[in-house]
């Protein structure tokens, strides 16, 4: 007879900017992953690069050809690949990024757990902008059983996925009226309506811009280009997402510099040229008495995040986290609606 086999579950979110994971299983519940979508092919230099997100790819599943093509390969992702020169984000790779990169930013998170196994065995919940299109792609990709060295110990994943949904898809929120979703992502945003019963009765074409072009604008600014060509849109993501005082600083110790001015400047800029017209779209539903809920990166921009609340739209700390939580409820078939309530 043989085992039987008790998986984790686990709700995978590979954003354009950041990588979330969600697991649990075996009566253990880890806290969220979360990193920037960044993987680099270390394998000619693997002797220089020992981070702790380091794989060795040994062998793939015969049936996935996408894994076979990594078979011998050495990557490093997040953090630490965010310090090498040449990466590859999933951001540059906007049309089919998610789904070329779930697998290798997959096996990289592992290593950020807690606990080692010498084998993981994963049921898979995720999701992707445009499923119809990319979803079974993205399946194929992390299916099956993989051989790999992650942090020194050679390890087995077996991963199957039950579903992948479009991104904001399994929100599901209900309530007395019907509520308006906006995902304001890294490299896209999109809009999707609920009915008071969590039905989606809406869904925008995903508008195709996010977060990284205001990092990009910024990267761009007078002030910034004066730090020279080796400047990092790295170090300006993580600045404003560490504001300190109501400031924004690229780079960290005594050498950091206040980029507040140039923050603000191109933040209008990027809202007046891309927001407009989802903000715009979700305003209309709204004077239709539906609740403005917003997740995402964006939502917590610094100055951004207050013109939110003066127009009654509703998210709270963990926004860029709500997708992912929902992932993991399916997969762990514990998803229920999300209740929101507008405090006057």
């Amino acid at each position: 007879m043989n085992k039987q086999v008790f998986p984790y579950n686990v709700g995978l979110d590979c954003g354009n900017g950041a990588f979330k994971l969600k697991i649990s299983g075996h009566g253990q519940d880890f806290d969220y992953i979360r990193f920037p979508s960044y993987y680099v092919d270390v394998t000619k230099c693997h002797n220089d690069h020992q981070g702790k997100t380091r794989v060795t790819y040994q062998q793939a599943p015969l049936a996935n050809k996408y894994a076979k093509t990594l078979e011998g390969q050495i990557w490093v992702c997040g953090d630490d690949a965010a310090v090498l020169d040449i990466r590859n984000q999933v951001f540059d790779n906007r049309s089919d990024g998610k789904a070329k990169l779930a697998l290798p930013l997959f096996l990289s998170a592992i290593a950020y757990l807690p606990i080692q196994r010498k084998r993981w065995d994963f049921r898979v919940v995720a999701s992707i902008h445009d499923a119809q299109v990319f979803g079974q792609q993205m399946k194929a990709n992390l299916e099956g059983i993989h051989q790999a060295i992650i942090k020194g110990q050679e390890t087995t994943i077996a991963i199957h996925v039950i579903r992948i949904f479009d991104e904001g898809y399994i929100f599901k929120p209900t309530g007395n009226s019907n509520t308006t979703l906006l995902d304001i992502g890294n490299g896209t945003s999109i809009v999707t309506r609920f009915d008071s019963e969590g039905n989606v009765i809406y869904r925008s074409v995903p508008y195709k811009f996010g977060v990284q072009h205001l990092y990009k604008k910024i990267y761009e600014h007078p002030t910034i280009r004066v730090l020279g060509l080796d400047r990092e849109i790295d170090l300006i993501r993580r600045g404003i997402e560490n504001p300190q005082e109501g400031k924004i600083f690229y780079g960290l110790g005594n050498g950091a510099t206040n980029i507040t001015t140039a923050y603000k400047e191109c933040l209008k800029d990027w809202s007046t040229q891309y927001l407009k017209e989802p903000i715009a779209e979700v305003d209309r539903f709204q004077l239709a008495g539906d609740r403005i809920v917003v997740i995402g990166g964006g939502v917590l921009l610094p100055y951004l995040d207050q013109n939110f609340h003066k127009k009654g739209y509703v998210f709270n700390q963990s926004a860029p986290f709500m997708n992912v939580k929902k992932l993991h409820e399916y997969a762990c078939n514990t998803l229920s609606p999300e209740v929101f309530e507008v405090i006057i």
